[in-house]
Protein backbone atom coordinates (compact mmCIF):
# COMPACT_ATOMS: atom_id res chain seq x y z
CA UNK A 1 0.00 0.00 0.00
CA UNK A 2 0.65 3.55 -1.21
CA UNK A 3 2.42 5.46 2.12
CA UNK A 4 2.81 2.24 3.89
CA UNK A 5 6.74 1.61 5.41
CA UNK A 6 8.25 -1.49 4.50
CA UNK A 7 9.01 -3.89 7.70
CA UNK A 8 12.83 -3.79 6.71
CA UNK A 9 12.68 -0.06 6.74
CA UNK A 10 10.98 -0.29 10.01
CA UNK A 11 13.77 -2.47 11.49
CA UNK A 12 16.59 -0.56 10.13
CA UNK A 13 15.71 2.54 11.66
CA UNK A 14 14.80 0.43 15.21
CA UNK A 15 18.79 -0.74 15.05
CA UNK A 16 19.51 2.38 13.76
CA UNK A 17 18.25 4.04 17.12
CA UNK A 18 19.22 1.26 19.19
CA UNK A 19 23.32 1.38 17.80
CA UNK A 20 23.10 5.36 18.38
CA UNK A 21 21.99 4.60 22.45
CA UNK A 22 24.69 1.83 23.14
CA UNK A 23 27.57 3.66 23.53
CA UNK A 24 25.91 6.51 26.06
CA UNK A 25 24.19 3.39 27.49
CA UNK A 26 27.05 1.76 27.88
CA UNK A 27 29.58 4.25 29.69
CA UNK A 28 26.64 4.62 32.37
CA UNK A 29 26.07 1.16 32.60
CA UNK A 30 29.81 0.43 33.56
CA UNK A 31 31.36 3.97 35.05
CA UNK A 32 28.70 5.32 37.26
CA UNK A 33 26.00 2.48 37.98
CA UNK A 34 28.85 -0.43 37.89
CA UNK A 35 31.07 1.01 39.86
CA UNK A 36 28.61 1.84 42.72
CA UNK A 37 27.27 -1.54 42.42
CA UNK A 38 31.10 -3.51 42.26
CA UNK A 39 31.40 -0.87 45.51
CA UNK A 40 28.75 -2.49 47.35
CA UNK A 41 29.50 -5.85 46.50
CA UNK A 42 32.86 -5.36 47.17
CA UNK A 43 31.92 -4.01 51.24
CA UNK A 44 29.21 -6.75 51.40
CA UNK A 45 24.81 -5.76 51.05
CA UNK A 46 24.62 -6.96 54.71
CA UNK A 47 27.79 -3.82 55.89
CA UNK A 48 25.79 -1.54 53.31
CA UNK A 49 23.04 -2.21 54.87
CA UNK A 50 23.62 -1.88 58.26
CA UNK A 51 26.31 1.16 57.35
CA UNK A 52 22.59 3.00 55.69
CA UNK A 53 20.54 2.13 58.88
CA UNK A 54 23.08 3.84 61.14
CA UNK A 55 23.20 6.62 59.04
CA UNK A 56 19.49 7.36 58.86
CA UNK A 57 19.98 7.40 62.97
CA UNK A 58 22.85 10.31 62.40
CA UNK A 59 22.16 13.61 62.72
CA UNK A 60 25.46 14.70 60.96
CA UNK A 61 23.91 12.49 57.69
CA UNK A 62 20.60 14.02 57.98
CA UNK A 63 21.83 17.92 57.87
CA UNK A 64 24.22 16.86 55.48
CA UNK A 65 21.00 15.71 53.34
CA UNK A 66 18.79 18.27 53.67
CA UNK A 67 21.74 20.99 53.06
CA UNK A 68 22.79 19.24 49.43
CA UNK A 69 19.10 18.93 48.94
CA UNK A 70 18.69 22.93 49.70
CA UNK A 71 21.27 23.81 47.91
CA UNK A 72 20.78 21.80 44.57
CA UNK A 73 16.81 23.24 45.02
CA UNK A 74 18.56 26.71 45.19
CA UNK A 75 20.28 26.41 42.58
CA UNK A 76 17.94 24.90 40.14
CA UNK A 77 15.32 27.84 41.19
CA UNK A 78 18.10 30.66 40.73
CA UNK A 79 19.54 28.87 37.27
CA UNK A 80 15.87 29.09 36.31
CA UNK A 81 15.24 32.75 36.91
CA UNK A 82 18.63 33.71 35.13
CA UNK A 83 18.81 31.34 31.95
CA UNK A 84 15.00 31.56 31.11
CA UNK A 85 15.10 35.39 30.04
CA UNK A 86 18.76 35.24 28.86
CA UNK A 87 17.64 32.66 26.24
CA UNK A 88 14.52 34.71 25.79
CA UNK A 89 16.80 37.88 24.97
CA UNK A 90 19.56 35.31 23.00
CA UNK A 91 16.32 33.96 20.77
CA UNK A 92 16.26 37.97 19.64
CA UNK A 93 19.70 38.00 18.42
CA UNK A 94 21.67 37.59 15.13
CA UNK A 95 23.00 34.05 14.13
CA UNK A 96 26.78 35.44 14.75
CA UNK A 97 25.65 37.12 18.44
CA UNK A 98 23.76 34.43 19.32
CA UNK A 99 26.30 31.69 19.16
CA UNK A 100 28.93 34.22 20.54
CA UNK A 101 26.09 34.48 23.87
CA UNK A 102 25.80 31.12 23.60
CA UNK A 103 29.82 30.72 23.77
CA UNK A 104 30.55 32.62 26.62
CA UNK A 105 27.70 31.31 28.63
CA UNK A 106 29.06 28.03 28.38
CA UNK A 107 32.73 29.53 28.74
CA UNK A 108 32.78 28.14 32.93
CA UNK A 109 32.20 24.42 32.04
CA UNK A 110 35.36 24.71 30.38
CA UNK A 111 37.41 26.22 33.07
CA UNK A 112 39.19 23.79 35.49
CA UNK A 113 36.91 23.43 38.53
CA UNK A 114 39.93 24.14 41.06
CA UNK A 115 40.81 27.34 38.79
CA UNK A 116 37.21 28.41 38.88
CA UNK A 117 36.67 27.57 42.97
CA UNK A 118 39.74 29.26 43.71
CA UNK A 119 38.75 32.21 41.45
CA UNK A 120 35.65 32.34 43.45
CA UNK A 121 37.76 32.20 47.09
CA UNK A 122 39.65 35.68 45.84
CA UNK A 123 36.33 37.08 45.21
CA UNK A 124 34.52 36.00 48.13
CA UNK A 125 37.56 36.25 50.84
CA UNK A 126 37.58 38.75 53.94
CA UNK A 127 40.05 40.41 51.74
CA UNK A 128 38.49 40.03 48.01
CA UNK A 129 36.99 41.83 45.84
CA UNK A 130 33.52 41.96 47.64
CA UNK A 131 34.40 43.15 50.70
CA UNK A 132 37.05 45.34 49.21
CA UNK A 133 34.17 47.04 47.30
CA UNK A 134 31.67 47.43 50.09
CA UNK A 135 34.31 48.51 52.66
CA UNK A 136 35.01 51.33 50.30
CA UNK A 137 31.64 52.57 49.54
CA UNK A 138 31.28 52.53 53.58
CA UNK A 139 28.62 49.81 53.66
CA UNK A 140 30.18 47.21 56.61
CA UNK A 141 32.45 48.75 58.64
CA UNK A 142 34.98 44.81 59.23
CA UNK A 143 34.58 42.42 56.71
CA UNK A 144 31.48 40.01 55.74
CA UNK A 145 32.03 36.39 56.03
CA UNK A 146 31.25 35.08 52.76
CA UNK A 147 33.53 32.23 51.59
CA UNK A 148 32.87 29.02 53.52
CA UNK A 149 29.26 29.33 53.50
CA UNK A 150 26.15 27.62 52.09
CA UNK A 151 25.70 30.98 50.12
CA UNK A 152 29.33 30.86 48.66
CA UNK A 153 29.10 26.79 47.33
CA UNK A 154 25.59 28.17 45.36
CA UNK A 155 27.03 30.81 43.92
CA UNK A 156 30.25 28.65 42.13
CA UNK A 157 27.27 26.09 41.43
CA UNK A 158 25.26 28.81 39.89
CA UNK A 159 28.19 29.42 37.36
CA UNK A 160 28.91 25.84 36.93
CA UNK A 161 25.11 24.95 36.02
CA UNK A 162 23.63 27.80 34.65
CA UNK A 163 24.71 26.71 31.15
CA UNK A 164 23.40 23.26 31.47
CA UNK A 165 19.68 25.31 31.86
CA UNK A 166 20.70 27.81 29.38
CA UNK A 167 21.08 25.81 26.27
CA UNK A 168 18.68 23.57 26.55
CA UNK A 169 15.89 26.16 26.80
CA UNK A 170 17.75 27.96 23.84
CA UNK A 171 16.99 24.95 21.65
CA UNK A 172 13.65 24.78 22.87
CA UNK A 173 12.83 28.41 22.16
CA UNK A 174 14.51 28.22 18.96
CA UNK A 175 12.41 25.28 17.82
CA UNK A 176 9.13 27.36 18.50
CA UNK A 177 7.61 28.62 15.16
CA UNK A 178 8.40 32.16 14.62
CA UNK A 179 4.66 32.73 12.88
CA UNK A 180 3.34 31.94 16.19
CA UNK A 181 5.47 34.70 17.92
CA UNK A 182 4.45 36.85 15.11
CA UNK A 183 0.89 36.63 15.20
CA UNK A 184 0.88 37.32 18.70
CA UNK A 185 2.41 40.61 18.15
CA UNK A 186 0.46 41.66 15.55
CA UNK A 187 -2.40 40.94 17.72
CA UNK A 188 -1.17 44.17 20.35
CA UNK A 189 0.79 41.27 22.43
CA UNK A 190 3.85 42.93 24.06
CA UNK A 191 7.28 41.45 24.87
CA UNK A 192 6.20 39.98 28.84
CA UNK A 193 2.59 38.55 27.19
CA UNK A 194 4.66 36.52 24.25
CA UNK A 195 7.16 35.20 26.88
CA UNK A 196 4.74 34.46 29.61
CA UNK A 197 1.96 33.06 27.17
CA UNK A 198 3.69 31.70 24.53
CA UNK A 199 7.32 31.12 24.84
CA UNK A 200 7.45 29.68 28.10
CA UNK A 201 4.56 26.75 27.89
CA UNK A 202 6.13 26.01 24.38
CA UNK A 203 9.99 25.59 26.01
CA UNK A 204 9.01 23.67 28.89
CA UNK A 205 10.17 20.36 27.81
CA UNK A 206 13.66 22.20 27.57
CA UNK A 207 13.02 23.46 30.60
CA UNK A 208 12.42 20.24 32.13
CA UNK A 209 15.76 18.67 30.53
CA UNK A 210 17.75 21.63 31.85
CA UNK A 211 15.93 21.68 35.65
CA UNK A 212 16.62 17.84 35.60
CA UNK A 213 20.55 18.28 34.91
CA UNK A 214 20.63 21.39 37.11
CA UNK A 215 19.32 19.17 40.33
CA UNK A 216 21.17 16.06 39.45
CA UNK A 217 24.67 17.46 38.78
CA UNK A 218 23.92 19.90 42.06
CA UNK A 219 23.13 16.91 44.37
CA UNK A 220 26.23 15.42 43.29
CA UNK A 221 28.94 17.56 43.01
CA UNK A 222 31.91 17.72 45.05
CA UNK A 223 35.00 20.26 43.95
CA UNK A 224 32.99 23.27 44.14
CA UNK A 225 31.06 22.51 47.61
CA UNK A 226 34.49 21.59 49.07
CA UNK A 227 36.55 24.56 48.04
CA UNK A 228 33.88 27.03 48.62
CA UNK A 229 31.65 26.05 51.19
CA UNK A 230 33.78 24.02 53.45
CA UNK A 231 33.80 21.44 56.22
CA UNK A 232 31.42 23.10 58.19
CA UNK A 233 28.63 23.00 55.56
CA UNK A 234 29.55 18.88 54.42
CA UNK A 235 27.15 17.67 51.40
CA UNK A 236 26.68 14.16 50.63
CA UNK A 237 29.70 13.83 48.82
CA UNK A 238 32.05 15.40 50.82
CA UNK A 239 30.88 13.05 53.29
CA UNK A 240 31.77 9.81 50.71
CA UNK A 241 35.18 11.07 50.64
CA UNK A 242 35.45 12.02 54.57
CA UNK A 243 34.32 8.00 54.93
CA UNK A 244 37.03 7.00 52.83
CA UNK A 245 39.78 8.58 53.08
CA UNK A 246 39.47 9.53 56.95
CA UNK A 247 37.70 7.33 58.39
CA UNK A 248 38.61 4.24 56.15
CA UNK A 249 34.87 2.92 56.30
CA UNK A 250 33.66 1.90 52.85
CA UNK A 251 30.76 0.36 54.02
CA UNK A 252 29.22 3.87 55.33
CA UNK A 253 30.19 5.76 51.76
CA UNK A 254 28.81 2.66 49.81
CA UNK A 255 25.52 3.62 51.77
CA UNK A 256 25.54 7.41 50.69
CA UNK A 257 26.46 6.95 47.19
CA UNK A 258 23.44 4.08 46.87
CA UNK A 259 21.62 7.38 48.13
CA UNK A 260 23.18 10.02 46.22
CA UNK A 261 22.27 7.28 43.09
CA UNK A 262 18.60 7.02 44.53
CA UNK A 263 18.06 10.36 45.06
CA UNK A 264 18.71 11.61 41.43
CA UNK A 265 16.97 8.56 39.75
CA UNK A 266 14.42 9.54 41.50
CA UNK A 267 14.03 12.91 40.34
CA UNK A 268 15.43 11.90 37.28
CA UNK A 269 11.83 9.61 36.43
CA UNK A 270 9.72 12.65 38.08
CA UNK A 271 10.78 14.61 35.76
CA UNK A 272 10.42 12.42 32.94
CA UNK A 273 6.80 11.45 33.49
CA UNK A 274 6.14 15.42 33.48
CA UNK A 275 7.54 15.61 30.17
CA UNK A 276 5.49 12.89 28.87
CA UNK A 277 2.46 14.33 30.00
CA UNK A 278 3.57 17.50 28.15
CA UNK A 279 3.52 15.39 24.95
Amino acid sequence: MKGRRSPLLFLRDKLRRFVLLVPPLTFLLVFVIGAIVFMVLYVGTGNVGQAFLKLIEDGGFQSAYLRTLRMAVVVAVSCSVMAYPTAFYALHLPQRMRSLVRSLIFLPVMINPIVRGYGWMIILGRKGMVNSILSGLGLVDSPIKLLYTELAAEVGLIELFLPFMFIPLLGAMENINEEVILAARSLGAGTLRVFTDIVMPLSVKGYLLGLVTVLAGGFSAFVTPSLLGGMRNRTLSMLIYEFIELRLNWSAAAAIALVIMTTVLTVTWLVGMLIKRRR
